[in-house]
């Protein structure tokens, strides 16, 4: 359960499960009061939640927390991460309580071996582009002269998948993930109305308003996939995949190649067929000439995400019945686990979707 704070809505629903807290509303302070995560907006309203509901919050807007308050979070194992309304992460606080020391030498250890990176590399990128194709013919299934269109692209991203598997090397992996990615890109330009001028992936600025939901939508699932990751022990940072950067959460950023398309892909396209938002949610910043939504875009376009999360996904059969999206990335998360504890790659099985 999900409360973006910046509208009446905040508190609305009966509280069933653990609580993510976005703070989108300027000039919000925060503390704790027997218990209550209590929150006071710059107009004096007041709103808490008990503390064992919460299970962590993400600050988009400038905020207070007081030193009590994070001491308590801390205490209580709850991160604080702060992103800005333009999808930059500034840092993130958390308890170190997670922190398997164990694992994370493995993990390192298994960063060093060739085999086992190229093997989770083949694995997750080609599902990636699966889930890409998949995505791309249910968009067009009713549309047989689009299906036509669109079927030597298909095809090209079916063969950089076929390739991908027959790989020895990592940057020969993402040689053929860069294809594919041309080719998907191209395609999903195809399913949007031409006022929202999108032409392909743009990013650092998003120039567009659909790259502005893609760029913000993979920011949140970026940081929902790291902090899993710290809640199993794991160091976000070190990945198998992606080349180590100054502070860049790689592991993350390989763990989320899976879903892309899957959450976040597919969730910008619902939104933009539905118009559900139209070009003036978002603002144009003259210096840069980056596109990025508004205040209200950003609460709408979070709650969206959340309901995403929050979907049955049908698939995961072998974790039991009506998981979640969420529920999935917390599984798939454990797999890697499995594969860094025992030092093998063929213990992660990434999930392609039907």
């Amino acid at each position: 359960m999900t409360y973006p704070l910046g509208g009446k809505e905040f508190f609305n629903q009966e509280m069933r499960e653990l609580t993510i807290l976005y703070i989108t509303e300027p000039g919000v302070k925060a503390g704790i009061q027997d218990n209550q995560f209590v929150i006071i907006t710059k107009d004096n309203l007041k709103r808490s939640i008990p503390i064992e509901k919460l299970e962590s919050v993400v600050a988009i807007s400038k905020c207070t927390l007081s030193s009590s308050c994070l001491c308590k979070l801390l205490s209580q194992g709850i991160p604080v991460t702060y992103i800005s309304s333009k999808g930059l992460f500034y840092g993130r606080l958390e308890s170190t309580k997670h922190v398997n020391i164990v694992r994370q030498r493995k993990q390192f250890r298994c960063g060093e071996n060739k085999e086992f990176c190229i093997n989770i590399a083949k694995k997750i990128i080609s599902t990636k582009i699966h889930n890409q194709i998949i995505i791309l013919k249910r968009n067009a299934k009713n549309n047989s002269d689009l299906l036509c269109q669109i079927q030597p692209d298909l095809e090209r991203m079916a063969e950089s998948e076929h390739k991908i598997t027959n790989s020895s090397d990592i940057d020969q992996i993402l040689g053929f993930e860069g294809i594919a990615s041309r080719a998907y890109y191209k395609v999903l330009s195809l399913f949007i109305d031409p006022v929202y001028d999108f032409k392909g992936r743009n990013r650092m600025p998003p120039q567009d308003p659909v790259n502005s939901l893609l760029s913000f939508g993979y920011t949140l699932l970026l940081y929902e996939i790291y902090t899993v990751l710290s809640s199993k022990g794991l160091n976000p940072y070190a990945g198998f995949i992606h080349k180590d950067r100054h502070g860049h959460p790689s592991l993350a950023s390989d763990l989320i190649e899976e879903w892309r398309a899957v959450i976040v892909d597919s969730l910008v396209l619902k939104l933009i067929k539905a118009y559900k938002f139209t070009i003036e949610d978002f603002q144009k910043e003259p210096e840069t000439g980056g596109v990025y939504l508004d205040k209200k875009t950003s609460r709408q376009f979070i709650q969206e995400f959340e309901n995403r999360l929050k979907t049955e996904a049908g698939y995961g059969a072998n974790i039991g019945t009506g998981s979640n999206f969420r529920r999935l990335i917390q599984h798939q998360a454990g797999l890697i686990c499995s594969a860094i504890d025992n030092e093998n790659p063929d213990l992660f099985i990434p999930l392609k979707i039907r």
